[in-house]
């Protein structure tokens, strides 16, 4: 009974610790994206536009600063993808 309850202690802390990270790693992205994100010009009529400004924005950043922020890609990239773009 004592290595069910430490594992499900284990299993818990796990958790606890993936969806800290992921929550930290959007709201970074968010706060950085606000930052130094690109805007997609006005004049475009891609309506995709600001999809492939964000991707070009972050394929741009160093890959240390790709990893701290992939919670917030994964999530853009999923709005992204409701609204028909790829």
């Amino acid at each position: 009974m004592q290595f069910v309850i430490v594992l499900l202690l284990i299993f818990g802390v796990v958790v606890l610790m993936a969806a800290a990270f992921l929550g930290i790693s959007y709201g970074l992205g968010v706060y950085v994206h606000s930052r130094e994100g690109v805007m997609a010009s006005p004049g475009d009529r891609d309506p995709c536009a600001q999809c492939i400004a964000d991707r070009d924005w972050y394929m741009a950043l160093p890959l240390w600063k790709q990893n701290v922020l992939s919670a917030w890609w994964w999530a853009n990239r999923f709005q992204w993808a409701a609204k028909g773009c790829r």
